[in-house]
């Protein structure tokens, strides 16, 4: 996963920039998902449970559903486990490792297969790409 320069201010300005409120659980989510890369919500859960013990999994989900609608967070859809939450950034796909699960960013060039979805006469709204197979890890 390549990662960007992020932090405590740069959550705060995407709430704003969103028009939602700013509260520290919304922020620490993000935080969250952003230091684990790819989060279920058990994950984020055991993150922030540890800095808002009284926080619930329904708080999580609702923060999640939020932050989803707003197109602050993207959902990886994956057929093997739980899905898995991200902050929305650049355009790419993914590969899920069959063995260890792991979840990478792979940066494809996607403005070559929108033209030639357009050029069939179709009008994407979004495109999801996932690659299954071994990571380079497990194949050692």
């Amino acid at each position: 996963m390549v990662k960007q320069i992020y932090n405590k201010r740069m959550a705060i300005d995407i709430l704003k920039a969103k028009n939602l409120k700013v509260t520290p659980q919304r922020i620490e989510l993000m935080n969250g998902i952003y230091e684990l890369g790819h989060a279920s919500i058990e994950m984020i859960y055991r993150r922030i449970r540890n800095k808002f013990p009284t926080i619930s999994i329904a708080t999580i989900y609702k923060i999640v559903d939020t932050l989803l609608h707003k197109n602050i967070l993207d959902e990886i859809h994956i057929s093997v486990g739980k899905n898995r939450y991200e902050l929305r950034g650049k355009s790419h796909t993914h590969h899920i490792c069959t063995i260890c699960g792991k979840i990478s960013d792979i940066y494809l060039n996607s403005k070559l297969l929108l033209k030639q979805i357009k050029n069939e006469g179709y009008s994407p709204l979004k495109c999801e790409i996932y690659f299954y197979g071994i990571c380079p890890n497990c194949q050692k």
